[in-house]
């Protein structure tokens, strides 16, 4: 293994929309599918930080993978992300556009320094990544923080009544979801997410250039073949497929907040000519980059 194992890892970085230790945000059907007559969607690439988060799903669709495994949404579930885990969101929509709810997702991610407050021992614990209440006090919870998700502007005193919230969550999700970390995570298992997050952080770091599955499996001393099986055994998708649709997503965001060309914006985002970008925009969009923009232009 090279000294490249041993960088500091990238990782999202959670912004507060107020003082308080937590974020909410939900996630709106006419987000996620742009276009109501599209199959493409904008699927959430696999990340990590250090926040817990709490997903409360009100839909059927799609699927929420932790650390590898995929956990279908169901309405009514929570999934829960432990701090540090590695996660994505597949959109695998079946049921039609205009029977799906508003709002499909509730997501609350919560800051470990104020967990570790009340779990001293936090970091050896292990939330399981389904969470079936027994009740219904936890789902009516989530339904009434999503009334202050989106950077909501509080009340005189809401403040209080937000945390109380989140206090009273955490008591039902702890004491029934809660185990020891070496029970429910492997040695091994922790050792292949460390090994993940060093590679998603090299190739946030360097997708604009040439890198391929070859010459990153070469710069982290491994054969290109037990990398390929390393990499798609983990992460459910090929290591060329997750480059691609990080070089798409970065040109989403230079298309939306830029005036380059599409050839500009191609060389930036690692393809090797516009038509590599238009065809892959396409393929993950389901709609070309100027008209990506121009639909953006009109938000």
């Amino acid at each position: 293994m090279s000294d490249l194992n041993n960088k500091d890892i990238s990782y999202e970085v959670v912004h507060y929309h107020t003082e308080m230790p937590f974020k909410i945000l939900n996630i709106h059907k006419k987000d996620l599918y742009p276009n109501k007559n599209l199959s493409a969607v904008s699927d959430v690439l696999d990340h990590w930080h250090n926040e817990l988060e709490i997903v409360y799903s009100y839909s059927n669709d799609g699927e929420y993978y932790t650390d590898g495994i995929a956990h279908n949404l169901q309405e009514d579930l929570f999934i829960i992300v432990n701090s540090q885990s590695i996660h994505k969101v597949i959109s695998n929509r079946t049921t039609p556009y205009e029977k799906l709810p508003a709002t499909l997702t509730t997501v609350l991610q919560i800051s470990d320094s104020f967990l570790r407050n009340f779990i001293p021992n936090f970091d050896e614990l292990y939330f399981k990544p389904v969470f079936k209440p027994g009740e219904k006090r936890p789902s009516e919870i989530m339904k009434d923080l999503s009334q202050y998700a989106d950077g909501k502007t509080l009340n005189k005193y809401e403040n209080m009544r937000l945390i109380g919230l989140v206090h009273e969550l955490l008591y039902y999700i702890c004491k029934d979801d809660l185990s020891l970390k070496d029970t429910e995570m492997p040695e091994k298992s922790r050792k292949n997410s460390d090994i993940l997050r060093k590679i998603i952080s090299y190739t946030e770091e360097n997708y604009y250039s040439a890198i391929n599955e070859m010459s990153v499996a070469d710069a982290f001393g491994y054969s290109a073949s037990y990398f390929s099986r390393f990499f798609k055994s983990n992460m459910g998708i090929t290591y060329k497929e997750f480059l691609t649709r990080m070089r798409v997503n970065a040109a989403k965001d230079s298309l939306s907040q830029t005036h380059k060309s599409v050839l500009e914006i191609a060389m930036d985002c690692g393809f090797s000519d516009s038509r590599g970008l238009i065809n892959m925009f396409n393929k993950y969009e389901g709609i070309t980059p100027l008209q990506y923009r121009k639909k953006f232009q009109k938000n």
